[in-house]
């Protein structure tokens, strides 16, 4: 199967304050695979962590599709009317649209840096013990993703608008509401600083896709790391012994009301250089992990992280094995190849980054 190029527009309702701005951004189905792709490295799938963690953007190979109107759909074979397989893809899609146009907007808030992205439990089991920072149906509110020092919540929904009930649009609230939920269950040093993203993904919009967001803004900064010098990112770190979550957020008095805490997963500002360097290691080995760098992953992870999982030997039957190289143009690409069928139609997909370099915006998928 050849990736066939497609450029088509994901609607975007973007709520900022009490302002609607409607945009549209471009897109590949390529990048939203990309984005999902990478949303899920460093999950600890076990020995065959490489074709788990890569599977729930593969298997949407022939889900997406530029319609007519040069919009971003879903083709038939992605219209499934099964109601299981519509809730799963409501799910994983919500997290490639959601990163992809998430990462766009900080990209523009931020167009001299480099934007990663890291999943946010693999951040916090660093520093909070493991029965408040593991993910699961109970676990703690937390946001999704962190771009940079921006909090991201995706979710997404499969049904059909109707402007008899509303219901997409009753739904789309619903999850925006739960998504500053999940925001506000972690601050990055003073309260409210922190910017925060709520992307809510219709996938059956009005003949496209349609990613409405809700915005908080925030100024909130990491210190300076200086390549070579003392704090910088190439220096291991160790895991912290347990950073408070009990009553560890202070919200401060206003509006007639007084101080109190809550709980929650709160970085303080004696941590913040610490919280750099753990930020940018952690989407070191991220971009690692995609191209199948299994010792090079274990390199820049803390114990809790799962050090020892990548550094365990893998097997190229069913995990990432950098061994594969391509060439995009002028630029290669070293990496790992998964070969897999759908239905009759044999694919090869290679994720790969270029060699010696961590630079989020050059790798391939």
């Amino acid at each position: 199967m050849r990736a066939r190029a497609i450029s088509a527009t994901v609607s975007l309702a973007h709520a900022v304050a009490e302002q609607m701005r409607p945009a549209l951004v471009h897109l590949t189905p390529w990048q939203v695979l990309h984005a999902l792709s990478r949303g899920y490295m460093l999950a600890s799938q076990g020995m065959g962590r490489g074709l788990a963690e890569h599977w729930p953007s593969l298997k949407y190979c022939e889900a997406l599709d530029g319609n007519r109107a040069g919009s971003m759909d879903l083709t038939e074979k992605g219209s499934s009317s099964e109601r299981w397989y519509k809730g799963m893809q409501a799910r994983e899609l919500a997290v490639g649209f959601g990163l992809a146009v998430a990462e766009h907007i900080v990209q523009q808030r931020y167009p001299d840096h480099i934007v990663s992205v890291v999943d946010t439990s693999t951040v916090l089991r660093a520093g909070w013990p493991e029965s408040v920072s593991q993910r699961n149906k109970g676990s703690r509110p937390r946001p999704d993703h962190l771009v940079e020092v921006t909090f991201v919540a995706c979710r997404g929904n499969h049904q059909k608008p109707s402007k008899r009930t509303s219901r997409t649009g009753s739904t789309t609230i619903q999850q925006l509401v739960k998504g500053s939920e999940l925001t506000e269950g972690m601050q990055i040093g003073p309260w409210n600083t922190t910017p925060c993203l709520m992307l809510s993904t219709e996938l059956i919009g009005q003949g496209k896709v349609v990613v409405n967001i809700l915005q908080s803004p925030g100024e909130a900064l990491l210190p300076l790391r200086v390549p070579g010098a003392k704090g910088n990112a190439d220096e291991e770190i160790r895991d912290k012994s347990g950073i408070p979550y009990p009553s560890a957020i202070r919200i401060p008095a206003s509006g007639g009301k007084r101080a109190r805490t809550v709980d929650g997963f709160h970085v303080p500002e004696n941590d913040l250089s610490w919280f750099g360097q753990l930020l940018t290691r952690t989407a070191t080995a991220g971009l690692t992990a995609f191209a199948g760098g299994g010792p090079t992953t274990a390199r820049y992870l803390t114990a809790r992280q799962g050090q020892k999982h990548y550094a365990a030997p893998t097997f190229a039957a069913t995990s990432s094995f950098h061994d594969a190289d391509i060439e995009v143009g002028d630029t290669k690409f070293v990496g790992t190849d998964h070969v897999f069928r759908m239905e009759t139609v044999r694919i090869e997909a290679l994720s790969g980054m270029v060699p010696n370099c961590t630079n989020s915006s050059e790798t391939a998928a």
